[in-house]
Protein backbone atom coordinates (compact mmCIF):
# COMPACT_ATOMS: atom_id res chain seq x y z
CA UNK A 1 0.00 0.00 0.00
CA UNK A 2 2.87 2.24 0.72
CA UNK A 3 4.61 1.19 -2.48
CA UNK A 4 1.28 2.67 -4.29
CA UNK A 5 0.80 5.90 -2.42
CA UNK A 6 4.72 6.97 -2.99
CA UNK A 7 4.20 5.74 -6.92
CA UNK A 8 1.16 7.65 -6.82
CA UNK A 9 2.76 10.83 -5.36
CA UNK A 10 5.61 10.57 -7.77
CA UNK A 11 3.84 10.50 -10.56
CA UNK A 12 1.67 13.14 -9.71
CA UNK A 13 4.73 15.10 -9.02
CA UNK A 14 6.15 13.65 -12.03
CA UNK A 15 2.56 14.89 -14.52
CA UNK A 16 2.74 18.46 -12.45
CA UNK A 17 6.46 18.74 -13.69
CA UNK A 18 5.95 18.31 -17.58
CA UNK A 19 3.05 20.33 -17.23
CA UNK A 20 4.98 22.91 -15.46
CA UNK A 21 7.28 22.86 -18.29
CA UNK A 22 4.86 23.10 -21.11
CA UNK A 23 3.10 25.64 -19.36
CA UNK A 24 6.48 28.12 -19.00
CA UNK A 25 7.37 27.29 -22.26
CA UNK A 26 4.53 28.40 -23.64
CA UNK A 27 4.24 31.47 -21.85
CA UNK A 28 8.22 32.34 -23.32
CA UNK A 29 6.50 30.86 -27.08
CA UNK A 30 3.96 33.90 -26.54
CA UNK A 31 5.64 36.15 -25.40
CA UNK A 32 8.21 35.73 -28.34
CA UNK A 33 5.96 35.33 -30.29
CA UNK A 34 4.01 38.47 -29.88
CA UNK A 35 7.88 40.32 -29.85
CA UNK A 36 8.27 38.72 -33.07
CA UNK A 37 5.33 40.20 -34.45
CA UNK A 38 5.75 43.34 -34.00
CA UNK A 39 9.48 43.77 -34.73
CA UNK A 40 8.23 42.11 -38.32
CA UNK A 41 5.37 44.22 -38.82
CA UNK A 42 7.20 47.86 -38.02
CA UNK A 43 10.23 45.91 -40.25
CA UNK A 44 8.21 45.88 -43.16
CA UNK A 45 6.46 48.92 -42.94
CA UNK A 46 10.34 50.22 -42.89
CA UNK A 47 10.98 48.48 -45.86
CA UNK A 48 8.66 49.77 -47.83
CA UNK A 49 9.20 53.19 -46.99
CA UNK A 50 12.94 52.28 -47.89
CA UNK A 51 11.99 50.85 -51.46
CA UNK A 52 9.92 53.95 -52.31
CA UNK A 53 12.29 56.26 -51.03
CA UNK A 54 14.94 54.40 -52.87
CA UNK A 55 13.10 54.38 -55.91
CA UNK A 56 12.08 58.09 -56.05
CA UNK A 57 15.78 59.36 -55.50
CA UNK A 58 17.05 57.46 -58.48
CA UNK A 59 13.73 58.20 -60.62
CA UNK A 60 12.65 61.89 -59.14
CA UNK A 61 15.47 62.98 -57.45
CA UNK A 62 13.42 63.50 -54.29
CA UNK A 63 13.41 62.44 -50.97
CA UNK A 64 10.60 60.67 -48.18
CA UNK A 65 9.50 64.13 -47.89
CA UNK A 66 9.25 65.10 -51.87
CA UNK A 67 12.17 67.20 -51.43
CA UNK A 68 15.25 67.38 -53.56
CA UNK A 69 18.41 65.02 -53.40
CA UNK A 70 21.27 64.53 -55.30
CA UNK A 71 21.39 60.64 -55.21
CA UNK A 72 19.53 57.95 -52.99
CA UNK A 73 22.39 57.74 -50.45
CA UNK A 74 21.47 61.48 -49.51
CA UNK A 75 17.81 60.35 -49.84
CA UNK A 76 17.49 57.34 -47.12
CA UNK A 77 20.57 59.14 -45.37
CA UNK A 78 17.97 61.40 -44.86
CA UNK A 79 15.20 58.85 -44.04
CA UNK A 80 17.04 57.10 -41.10
CA UNK A 81 17.99 60.39 -39.45
CA UNK A 82 14.73 60.78 -39.14
CA UNK A 83 13.63 56.61 -37.87
CA UNK A 84 16.62 57.54 -35.67
CA UNK A 85 14.96 60.37 -34.34
CA UNK A 86 11.64 59.07 -33.47
CA UNK A 87 12.82 56.20 -32.14
CA UNK A 88 11.49 53.61 -35.49
CA UNK A 89 14.72 51.65 -35.20
CA UNK A 90 15.69 51.62 -31.81
CA UNK A 91 11.54 50.06 -31.11
CA UNK A 92 12.51 48.05 -33.94
CA UNK A 93 15.56 46.42 -32.35
CA UNK A 94 14.20 46.43 -29.09
CA UNK A 95 11.18 44.18 -29.73
CA UNK A 96 13.61 41.82 -32.14
CA UNK A 97 15.75 41.71 -28.37
CA UNK A 98 13.09 40.63 -26.57
CA UNK A 99 12.11 37.98 -29.10
CA UNK A 100 15.65 36.44 -29.10
CA UNK A 101 15.75 36.87 -25.22
CA UNK A 102 12.05 35.61 -25.22
CA UNK A 103 13.38 32.78 -27.73
CA UNK A 104 16.45 31.67 -25.80
CA UNK A 105 13.99 30.33 -22.76
CA UNK A 106 12.57 28.03 -25.14
CA UNK A 107 15.59 25.73 -25.15
CA UNK A 108 15.61 22.43 -24.07
CA UNK A 109 11.88 22.53 -24.61
CA UNK A 110 9.69 19.46 -23.85
CA UNK A 111 9.26 16.15 -25.92
CA UNK A 112 5.98 17.23 -26.48
CA UNK A 113 6.99 20.72 -28.12
CA UNK A 114 10.29 19.87 -29.79
CA UNK A 115 9.04 20.29 -33.03
CA UNK A 116 7.13 23.55 -32.53
CA UNK A 117 10.80 25.00 -31.17
CA UNK A 118 12.52 23.81 -33.97
CA UNK A 119 9.92 25.65 -36.57
CA UNK A 120 9.91 28.54 -34.21
CA UNK A 121 13.58 29.02 -34.44
CA UNK A 122 13.43 28.87 -38.24
CA UNK A 123 10.90 31.61 -38.21
CA UNK A 124 13.16 33.86 -35.36
CA UNK A 125 15.80 33.36 -37.74
CA UNK A 126 14.01 34.71 -40.80
CA UNK A 127 12.57 37.25 -38.31
CA UNK A 128 15.36 38.86 -37.47
CA UNK A 129 16.73 38.89 -41.69
CA UNK A 130 13.70 41.49 -42.49
CA UNK A 131 14.29 43.01 -39.65
CA UNK A 132 18.39 43.58 -40.75
CA UNK A 133 17.13 44.68 -44.15
CA UNK A 134 14.93 47.39 -42.40
CA UNK A 135 17.70 48.64 -40.29
CA UNK A 136 20.52 48.09 -42.78
CA UNK A 137 19.69 48.11 -46.23
CA UNK A 138 22.08 46.83 -48.70
CA UNK A 139 22.61 46.03 -52.48
CA UNK A 140 20.64 47.37 -55.38
CA UNK A 141 17.16 48.39 -55.38
CA UNK A 142 16.38 45.14 -57.31
CA UNK A 143 18.17 42.98 -55.35
CA UNK A 144 16.88 45.01 -52.14
CA UNK A 145 13.40 44.48 -52.52
CA UNK A 146 13.82 40.84 -54.42
CA UNK A 147 15.47 39.82 -50.99
CA UNK A 148 12.77 41.73 -49.09
CA UNK A 149 9.80 40.34 -51.11
CA UNK A 150 11.44 36.52 -50.57
CA UNK A 151 11.73 37.19 -47.11
CA UNK A 152 8.39 38.21 -46.29
CA UNK A 153 6.97 36.01 -48.44
CA UNK A 154 8.61 32.85 -46.44
CA UNK A 155 8.09 34.32 -43.42
CA UNK A 156 4.02 34.87 -44.25
CA UNK A 157 3.71 31.28 -44.55
CA UNK A 158 5.71 29.96 -42.08
CA UNK A 159 3.77 32.00 -39.55
CA UNK A 160 0.59 30.78 -40.79
CA UNK A 161 1.55 27.48 -41.21
CA UNK A 162 2.99 27.93 -37.39
CA UNK A 163 -0.17 29.28 -36.58
CA UNK A 164 -1.99 26.34 -37.91
CA UNK A 165 0.32 23.55 -36.22
CA UNK A 166 1.05 25.39 -32.87
CA UNK A 167 -2.21 27.55 -32.37
CA UNK A 168 -2.91 26.30 -29.34
CA UNK A 169 0.32 26.29 -27.77
CA UNK A 170 -0.61 30.49 -28.42
CA UNK A 171 -3.59 30.79 -26.41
Amino acid sequence: MKKSVALLVISAFMLASCGGKEKAFDENLQNSFLEMRIAVVSSCEVCDKVSTTWRNAIVNNIDHHGRYCYDFNEALKKLFEEYQSDGTIDKIELHKNKMINSAKLLNNPPKSRKDCYNDYMEIVSEASSIVRMATDPSGSLQSYNNQTNETVENLSKKIDLFQIKYGEFLQ
